[in-house]
């Protein structure tokens, strides 16, 4: 026992922590910071994560030098190396919300108290080049269960959270569907990286310039798309079919290259003859918008009107291939 003890004082003796603290002589688990001052009752842990920063159940020392942390963070790296207090800088750690003041003195003598509401989180200019990206974090999901620090008060947040915005979906009218949307997911968590207070686009923004920028965002992203056609050439898909809500019918005409699919254009022909010459201006059109020289192959449906319509390329100046599938081999 004589041994342990001795042992135990001799590491403790190294410390680099007790060099830059106070402890108080009533209160074993209270220290105060030399360089700033600041009271801490968390015990060796907090004081610990005081100097070092970085940890949301303290605040960070404003006035430690930066060798100091060093010296604090690479002594602890050593003891973890060696099997020796892995939990110094323990990661179960209860999170606050690190723009709020910290209380350090826990709960009084007369009982606990009862935590303040959370401050809008104050974003700083460098935020926006740190924080990670909504997609990022969706991928991330992906690969397993998320981590929560109190799962029980996140799944009644999530449960508020859910009620209000399923309400939302049936106030609207929107279809079911649109949760599935990958851009849905992406505005929920770019919603919640803000924070609390986040004001939602007025109708006005939503009306003019967020859709001119989408407008803008797409048309550039097309122009990639375009260059990919120059280069490897591309083939148009073109599919009919009947939308029985409004009754009419649609052909939806897409564009597909080793970059992707991207969709061109949707024609009502509800009113049109769907003729094997009709069919074959409408699809030559098509081509004629991607450009001739990029088309590689049309394709479309086995009906018969379309097969006819592409015997008709035959009499062109330019070639492109018209392949024909029955309509349940693809969807568009």
């Amino acid at each position: 026992m004589a041994t342990d003890d001795a042992t135990g004082s001799a590491d403790d003796a190294i410390d680099p922590w007790r060099k830059y603290s106070i402890p108080d002589p009533t209160n074993r688990h209270r220290f105060t910071c030399k360089f700033c001052g600041k009271p801490t009752t968390g015990g060796v842990y907090r004081v610990k994560q005081h100097l070092v920063g970085g940890f949301k159940n303290s605040k960070r020392c404003p006035k430690c030098p930066e060798h100091v942390r060093v010296e604090v963070r690479d002594y602890y790296m050593i003891q973890k190396e060696s099997g020796k207090n892995t939990d110094v800088f323990p990661t179960n750690e209860v999170e606050v919300d690190e723009y709020d003041e910290e209380d350090d003195d826990g709960a009084g003598e007369g009982g606990s108290k009862v935590p303040p509401l959370k401050k809008p989180k104050q974003i700083g200019p460098m935020d926006k080049f740190y924080a990670k990206k909504p997609e990022d974090i969706l991928k991330g999901r992906k690969g397993g269960k998320q981590q929560t620090i109190n799962e029980v008060c996140r799944k009644d947040l999530r449960d508020k959270a859910c009620k209000e915005i399923a309400r939302w979906f049936y106030d609207a009218g929107l279809p079911f569907n649109a949760a599935s949307y990958d851009s849905f997911h992406i505005a929920m968590e770019a919603v919640a990286q803000f924070g609390p207070g986040f004001k939602p686009p007025s109708m006005h923004e939503l009306r003019v310039p967020l859709l001119k920028n989408e407008v803008e965002s797409t048309q550039n992203e097309l122009k990639d798309y375009k260059k990919e056609w120059a280069l490897k050439g591309c083939s148009i898909l073109s599919d009919g079919w009947r939308d029985s809500t409004v009754q009419k019918d649609i052909v939806n005409f897409l564009v597909n290259s080793p970059k992707g699919s991207v969709f061109l254009k949707s024609l009502d022909v509800s009113e049109i003859k769907k003729d094997a010459n009709t069919l074959f201006k409408m699809l030559d059109d098509m081509v004629e918008k991607i450009g001739e020289e990029n088309v590689v192959q049309v394709v479309t449906d086995n009906a018969s009107n379309y097969v006819k319509a592409g015997r008709y390329t035959k009499q062109l100046t330019y070639a492109y291939i018209v392949t024909c599938f029955e309509s349940s081999c693809f969807s568009l």
